[in-house]
């Protein structure tokens, strides 16, 4: 995080509104906050934490944050921080507050937050800063901004809070694997069950299976074969027959092909003749019938045309008369306009004139109504001051007779000491009966299981292992018997010429001849039954006297503690006793305590409630003067504006050039503003009318040019096109001559046919080829069939034969496809069931790993072991510096138990405990970790720039120290890191290459300075 600007206003000692501009400060690299102790430097700070996190050091939830933050002198309060986060994104959170009517009651603290995004801010729909900075309100403290006193938070932290903020700070979450493993062991599992259920339903495929199945394929295909030759024959023979029925049908299509065009003949003959007239006259006649029509329709449209401009052109020479006409009669008005309209402004300038002397009068009258208030006003306050000094006088007075307070707090600490001694002292003795009792109570359960205190483990350890003695020779005589009995199941299915299944021989002449031992069997199961269920008798009795023996031994050890807290709490009540030094009061006298310290209490309300009304007083005093100001204020300010009245009275009469104000100076505003009214219409009009005419007049005679320009061409246009009219009908005439025809409408009518002559000429060729095609087609039919005789019935009878031979080799390639697809499918079955197997076997390896993996990453070990390395890692990077400020006589390192220790080289390298540093040492060693660890969060958030705060901690250290320190503080600005300082030590100013300053005024509050 790098901050921008920060702005606070109301809150604690910050009475204004105060802007702090940190870009010019963290240019530095080092920076520092300077200010007397209470100035309000640490506010800085926790506002920058609170408007991110709602969370403050000073004040918990339960404190009335919103009043207790807010400056008494203020009635609202407001925060607004500008930041980059760690990805450079520009961010604002907000938060304001105010007073109600109540001076202690305010209005609930609203938070806001925005991003910078197209050049404004967007709000988001969440205040909490955790998820843009990357870090808890906790470890933001820890590393970005250190609250005074919490700088050495971290090196101190037990070794489990600091590995919990290890966790959250490097994201650690992610080692704990103890969750993914066993959702792996489950999921292997469940894989396993299924592949040992999908194994189950290959039982009955083997490699045997297959070769069966191999040779039934085998004698199908071959039959198979034997079925298509019959085929091939039957098929050959019906071939040749279906050859010539197809010669024979075809002979006969062709023959009618060739009469239905021959029908056709005639009509194609009288097409091709109209074709050839038509052709002829379009060539000679349509070129020329084409222009006469379009020279005909040019010329009625250019006669149209000349006619339509001619008309327009006469009315606008009408139009240009009528308004030369009507400027001549407005010519006059025209000129006199500008007189006119000085008239005007000089009506308007004798109107204000009136105006400003009317408010003159007003504000007069005003004048004397301030006067009177003042004089009001001056009287109260010096009534009001005589009551505050009485006040005062009294108020002290009261003042002069209290008891010292802190006595009577000290005095009033001790007796709740003294009764909380004695309440100790009556818990113990009650712990001590209560344990006693319970002790009794843990030995009488021994007596109930039948056992001895002392002897009970020896004992039950007896009676199992004779348990288990007389088990084994149990389970040794029940696997003989099982034995005999499948000798016997063995002997009994053994027949001459079968093999037998243990030898092999064939042949078995003395077979063994064993009795039935079944009921031996069910009696030693039923012995062996009858075992374990005393078996698991011991082992209940065992659990139930290891409890009640723990219990016990727990109830002792805690009989011993409860016996020693009652001797202490003996120890501290006498002790107590010794410390009452007050001799105004009795250690046994409560009751003459309380009283006076009611009476102290009754003094004190009497004291508040005079405060109160001084308060109210002053208060009044402060309304009066501030009354006084504004009604002074406001008599000076409307003396003014009488000045400008005046002014602004001369300045108008200056202006009047017409007009005089003595002829109006008694006349009503109403009047003036009609005649003014009047003649700006006047004015209007004649302006109006002549701009109007004008224009009018200017546009017409512009269309009149035009029209006359366009008449002249269009009577060319009409001249030209006549003349061609009649050479395109004395060419037409020589036409109809030449080719004998006795009108124009002759040749129109074949005209009007529209003949296609390229489409119907090529209809004419199609046919004659279409013809010529048949009649060669037919001839080529009757050469092929020639000699040649079609039987019927023999081709029904080969048509069957081949139809069957089909039939049969169809259902038998299905048979053969059947047998191939259940062959393929118990192959592709027994190669499934190979690879089930070896999956099977991969399955439980990667179970037995996984078992592994989880006795492993069982609890938080591995997660603590990650944390100490980053821990140890960042006691190296720490190391780096803290050997440099302590010339090498210092190191950090961690313990077994994830806390840090001091190697003290001065000392052979022995470790000792943190807490043995100076305070100079340990500020050294938590500036030295904070450094490493905010060089690696904000590493791991990809910052451009680190920055961190530190509020106070140079107080500790001696000049050579504190050289040695801001030496390592001004080498990080190399380092593109950045480090801010608060302190109230003025001499520390010098060192520091940029800073701001931090002052209190009583009246003003507290207020920032720029100290570059």
């Amino acid at each position: 995080m790098l901050p921008i600007k920060l702005c606070i206003e109301g809150l604690y000692s910050y009475q204004k509104l105060q802007t702090i501009d940190f870009t010019a400060l963290t240019e530095a690299g080092l920076f520092g906050i300077f200010g007397a102790v209470g100035s309000g430097k640490s506010s800085i700070l926790e506002a920058i934490g609170f408007v991110l996190y709602a969370e403050t050091e000073r004040l918990n939830k339960t404190d009335k944050r919103s009043y207790n933050m807010l400056n008494l002198k203020s009635n609202k309060a407001s925060i607004d921080f500008e930041f980059l986060n760690y990805e450079d994104r520009k961010f604002k959170f907000v938060a304001n507050w105010s007073r109600k009517k109540r001076f202690d009651d305010t209005t609930t603290i609203n938070r806001i937050a925005y991003e910078w995004k197209g050049g404004e801010w967007i709000p988001l729909e969440s205040a909490d800063a955790t998820p843009i900075i990357g870090l808890s309100y906790d470890n933001f403290r820890r590393t970005i901004i250190i609250p005074q006193g919490k700088f050495k938070e971290f090196l101190d932290l037990k070794g489990k809070d600091r590995s919990d903020m290890m966790k959250e700070i490097f994201h650690l979450h992610k080692y704990d694997l103890s969750a993914k493993v066993g959702s792996l062991q489950a999921a292997t599992k469940s894989s396993l069950d299924q592949l040992k259920g999908a194994l189950s339903g290959f039982e009955t495929i083997s490699e045997e299976t297959i070769l069966t199945k191999e040779a039934v394929g085998k004698e199908a295909t071959t039959l198979l074969e034997a079925y298509q030759e019959l085929q091939k024959k039957a098929e050959l023979e019906f071939t040749v027959l279906n050859t010539l029925k197809s010669n024979f049908e075809e002979l006969e299509r062709r023959k009618a092909i060739v009469s239905e065009l021959t029908l056709k003949q005639t009509a194609m003959d009288t097409l091709q003749a109209e074709v050839a007239q038509f052709e002829k006259v379009e060539k000679s006649f349509g070129a020329s019938l084409l222009a006469l029509n379009q020279t005909t329709k040019v010329l009625d449209n250019a006669r149209e045309d000349y006619s339509k401009t001619e008309s327009s052109y006469k009315k606008i020479q009408e139009t240009i008369d009528v308004n030369e006409k009507a400027l001549i009669l407005i010519q006059p008005y025209f000129d006199q306009l500008e007189a006119s309209k000085q008239r005007v402004l000089d009506l308007e300038s004798i109107a204000k004139v009136l105006k400003f002397n009317t408010e003159s009068d007003a504000i007069g009258l005003k004048v004397e109504v301030e006067e009177k208030a003042i004089a009001v006003l001056t009287i109260r306050e010096q009534e009001d001051k005589g009551k505050l000094d009485s006040l005062l006088k009294e108020v002290a007075a009261l003042k002069s007779t209290r008891t010292d307070t802190s006595i009577l707090l000290a005095v009033g600490q001790w007796f709740m000491q003294h009764f909380a001694h004695q309440k100790n002292l009556t818990e113990s003795i009650e712990h001590l009966k209560t344990t006693t009792e319970k002790i009794s109570i843990s030995k009488d359960s021994f007596i109930a299981l039948g056992l001895s205190i002392d002897s009970w483990k020896e004992d039950l350890k007896a009676k199992s292992e004779v348990l288990e003695a007389t088990k084994k020779e149990l389970e040794a005589s029940k696997n003989k018997l099982l034995v005999a009995k499948e000798l016997a199941q063995f002997s009994h299915n053994l027949h001459d010429g079968e093999s037998c299944p243990l030898c092999g021989a064939l042949e078995h002449p003395n077979p063994m001849q064993i009795a039935d031992v079944s009921h031996e069997l069910s009696a030693i199961e039923v012995s062996i039954q009858e075992l374990a269920q005393q078996g698991l008798l011991i082992k209940e009795t065992f659990a139930k006297a290891q409890k009640a023996e723990l219990e016990r031994s727990h109830l002792e050890g805690q009989l011993a503690l409860l016996e020693k807290a009652k001797e202490d709490n003996e120890k501290e009540q006498a002790k107590h006793l010794q410390t009452f030094v007050w001799t105004a009061f009795s250690p046994t006298d409560f009751a003459s305590f309380e009283a006076q310290k009611q009476a102290q209490e009754q003094l004190e309300a009497s004291i508040k409630t005079l405060e109160a009304t001084e308060k109210a007083i002053r208060a009044g005093l402060d309304k009066t003067g501030n009354d006084l100001k504004i009604l002074r204020a406001n008599q000076s300010q409307i003396k003014s504006d009488l000045a400008v009245l005046s002014g602004a009275i001369a300045n108008e009469l200056s202006q009047l050039k017409v007009l005089s104000y003595h002829d109006y100076e008694n006349k009503e505003a109403a009047v003036i503003q009609s005649e003014k009214t009047t003649l700006e219409a006047r004015n209007a009009k004649v302006a109006s009318e002549y701009q109007l005419k004008s224009d009018a007049l200017a546009a017409a005679k512009k269309d009149a040019a035009e029209l006359k320009g366009r008449m002249t061409s269009q009577k060319e246009l009409v001249d030209a096109t006549a003349n061609q009219l009649k050479e395109t009908n004395d060419l037409i005439e020589g036409l109809l001559i030449a080719h004998q025809f006795d009108s124009i409408e002759s040749v129109q009518l074949i005209l009007n046919k529209h003949i296609d002559v390229i489409a119907e000429k090529e209809k004419l060729n199609q046919f004659v080829i279409q013809l010529q095609t048949a009649k060669n087609l037919v001839e080529d039919s009757e050469k092929l069939v020639a000699g040649q005789v079609f039987d019927k019935d023999s081709y029904a009878i080969k048509e069957t034969a081949a139809k069957e031979a089909k039939e049969a080799v169809n259902v038998q390639i299905g048979v053969v496809a059947t047998l191939e697809s259940e062959l393929a499918t118990m192959k592709k079955e027994l190669a499934e069931k190979a690879d089930l197997l070896k999956q099977l076997n991969q399955l439980q390896s990667r179970a037995d790993n996984l078992t592994t993996l989880s006795n492993m990453f069982n609890g938080a070990g591995f997660v603590n072991y990650v944390s100490s390395i980053y821990l140890q890692n960042l006691a190296d990077v720490a190391n780096v510096r803290f050997h440099r400020m302590t010339k090498n006589q210092l190191s950090l390192q961690i313990n077994s138990s994830n806390e840090f220790e001091v190697l003290d080289y001065l000392n052979n390298g022995a470790s000792r405990s943190v807490k043995t540093l100076s305070g100079g040492q340990g500020f050294q060693a938590s500036l030295c970790l904070a450094l490493a660890l905010a060089e690696s969060v904000q590493s791991l958030k990809k910052n451009n720039k680190n920055f961190f705060f530190i509020d106070e901690g140079f107080g500790t250290q001696d000049p050579e120290s504190v050289a040695v320190v801001f030496e390592t503080l001004q080498s990080l600005y190399k380092e593109n890191r950045i480090v801010g300082i608060i302190s109230h030590v003025a001499e520390l100013q010098e060192r520091i290459p940029r800073s701001i300053n931090v002052v209190k005024d009583e009246e003003k509050g507290s207020e920032v300075v720029v100290g570059f």
